[in-house]
């Protein structure tokens, strides 16, 4: 009883440790992350001279936007899925601790799948782009678009929710337009 009782010590202890050092990469990544105002994304700072002609700006960056937001929710999930992957694998790792990762991980998988068919969605619908965000019950999408109407609003929300089960009025939209 006594090596049963060490045996489950030390796997919650593994777990601690694991999970403080999985907390401080995750940190490590989302300090680097850039959070922009409302302001900022509806006027890009990226435009030098805002009474420039829209001729002479340079569309692709706009992108930027959208592909470093991605490259780095790609970085942190690889992590994330990697961390998992080491316990899962770990064989000394108590059989509970292996399966809350493995749950971990399926809602991880079943996040990104989210992620991918919100925006996916919303690009076949004719946006530009679209990044979509999940946390805690709360759902918030830039998309990429000149200027949304009241109704576009709507349809993005119920689009969204309809995918994530989120209720519509926990469902934010910001417009990241290209002006």
């Amino acid at each position: 009883m006594n090596s049963q009782r060490r045996t489950s010590t030390l796997a919650l202890l593994l777990i601690a440790v694991v999970a403080v050092w999985w907390l401080v990469q995750v940190e490590r990544e989302v300090s680097r992350i850039e959070i922009l105002t409302e302001e900022e994304l509806a006027i890009p700072s990226i435009i030098p001279d805002t009474d420039s002609t829209p001729e002479s700006w340079d569309m692709d960056q706009f992108k930027a936007f959208f592909i470093e937001y991605r490259l780095q929710r790609d970085r942190v999930r690889a992590s994330e899925v990697e961390m998992l992957n080491q316990m899962i694998d770990n064989p000394n790792m108590s059989a509970e601790g292996k399966k809350q990762a493995e749950e971990q991980l399926l809602k991880l998988v079943s996040m990104m799948e989210k992620e991918m068919l919100v925006e996916n969605m919303l690009k076949a619908h004719g946006y530009k782009d679209a990044i979509f965000f999940y946390q805690e019950g709360l759902v918030n999408v830039v998309v990429q678009a000149e200027q949304l109407t009241e109704q576009e609003f709507l349809q993005i929300a119920e689009m969204v929710s309809t995918v994530t089960g989120v209720k519509m009025e926990e469902v934010t939209v910001v417009e990241h337009n290209s002006r």
